[in-house]
């Protein structure tokens, strides 16, 4: 009998030892890292005649434009060249047999030392390069044509509406140059219009205007203007809107 009950009290032991270890409360799992995406690489703003625009160099290999960039957004095969869109840039880049052979941007953060490029008036351009241009097409924009120089610039309204860089003397090889030409252009024209947005709102994430401007340019180019320029420009679309 006295066995009988000592066998019980073990039982019973056990039993309690295993509710005790069933309710103790469970270490914490360690928090999931959020998956990061990958950032937007930034782009290089100077634009340098018969050189390079962007970052990109004529006469590189078109897999380097797609290591640094990846996949373009549309790609345009002509009877002079291929032509690669990189809307969110808002660049455009010619190959010929898988080299470079102009890039062109319509994005008005590209600079040619800082004091020319999209958004100016056609003026500049003379009083910096002269006349000594041809008139021609340039991205479907009526325009004038730097040959020697490499460059040339389309223009919209007496505005500089689209830039090409390339070799040379070698406007005749890209296709965006020639009269009957591709007219492929990003969408990336200036600068994104916030003025008739409110500030501090879910419309512009809950961002002053000109800092909601910077965060747009920077998703477009990867690129972060001042917020002083920011300023200047929601300053000058608002007093455009009254």
């Amino acid at each position: 009998m006295r066995r009988f009950a000592a066998y019980l009290a073990v039982v019973f032991c056990l039993t309690l030892a295993n509710g005790v270890s069933a309710q103790a409360p469970q270490p914490p799992q360690p928090p999931q890292q959020p998956q990061l995406q990958e950032p937007v690489p930034p782009v290089p703003t100077r634009i340098a005649p018969g050189r390079s625009l962007a970052g990109v160099a004529v006469g590189t290999t078109i897999q380097r434009v797609f290591a640094r960039f990846g996949r373009p957004s549309v790609t345009v095969e002509t009877g002079v060249d291929i032509v690669h869109v990189y809307s969110r840039f808002g660049i455009t880049v010619y190959a010929r047999s898988g080299v470079v052979t102009a890039i062109s941007t319509t994005n008005s953060l590209m600079k040619i030392d800082e004091d020319l490029g999209v958004g100016y008036r056609a003026e500049a351009v003379t009083a910096r390069y002269g006349r000594g241009f041809r008139e021609g097409a340039v991205e479907g924009f009526p325009g004038m044509i730097y040959d020697a120089r490499g460059i040339a610039f389309g223009l919209d309204r007496q505005g500089v509406a689209a830039i090409v860089v390339f070799r040379t003397n070698t406007a005749n090889q890209v296709s965006g140059l020639l009269p009957r030409g591709v007219a492929v252009q990003p969408p990336v024209t200036g600068f994104p219009n916030v003025a008739g947005l409110r500030p501090f709102s879910p419309e512009t994430n809950f961002m002053s205007l000109p800092g909601y401007l910077r965060w747009l340019v920077h998703q477009a180019s990867g690129t972060w203007i001042t917020y002083n320029e920011a300023r200047r420009i929601v300053e000058e679309q608002q007093r455009a809107a009254r």
